[in-house]
């Protein structure tokens, strides 16, 4: 009987056994036209969330940038009223620094979302791990390990071998050809792997288990 509730217990552990807190430094690049703004923000121990002053670079203004950070292993980004007049390409960089937890092969959910409320735009949306643990590092061009690569209304998992300590980029690219008005919302976060959720239902059914057996002397 021992046996069967220690071996429950570490099947339920697992999924959930990384789960140290992370530092959590947000790090914010704009860039259009060759211009390029930087932002950071240090949050409370359990992360939180953000929002960044409103910003004007290039041909582009953003009037509210909110961003998520929870630990160990979630970033968030959404932008509402982001506008251009005339045009042009705009890059948005969040990274969240000094992950250390999961570690291993893990795997990552980046979901992309948003509404074109005027005019037209192409948008995607990349997902990165940076194991130099770089706070700002537009465009996320070094150190990096692509996660997934995905357009507006779409998600995509994948995985990669992560080291702690390290940093989860989102980078989105907004291309647009004249007046535009729009909203986006884009994440990446760790997910659950088959094999741990095996397990969790291997530690739920030995806990079933335990209890007919339990429930069989007591009658």
């Amino acid at each position: 009987m021992r046996q069967i509730i220690l071996a429950a217990a570490f099947a339920l552990a697992l999924p959930f056994a990384n789960t140290a807190q992370a530092a959590p430094t947000l790090g914010l690049t704009v860039q259009s036209n060759g211009a390029s703004s930087f932002q950071s923000a240090t949050l409370s121990a359990n992360g939180g969330s953000y929002n960044f002053a409103p910003v004007s670079v290039g041909n582009f203004t953003a009037n509210n940038i909110g961003t998520q950070l929870f630990s160990p292993d979630y970033i968030d980004l959404t932008t509402f009223d982001l506008s251009s007049q005339t045009g042009g390409t705009l890059v948005i960089t969040l990274t969240g620094a000094g992950f250390t937890s999961p570690i291993g092969a893990t795997n990552w959910l980046t979901q992309f979302t948003g509404n074109v409320a005027n005019g037209t735009a192409t948008v995607t949306a990349q997902s990165y791990l940076d194991t130099t643990n770089t706070l700002n590092n537009p465009g996320c061009a070094a150190g990096c390990t692509l996660l997934s690569s995905v357009n507006l209304g779409s998600s995509a998992t994948a995985s990669a071998v992560t080291e702690g300590p390290f940093a989860l980029t989102e980078v989105i690219t907004i291309t647009t050809q004249g007046n535009t008005r729009l909203s986006l919302d884009a994440s990446v976060s760790n997910v659950p792997e088959p094999v741990s959720l095996t397990l969790l239902g291997t530690g739920l059914a030995g806990i079933g288990l335990i209890r007919r057996r339990a429930g069989r002397k007591t009658a």
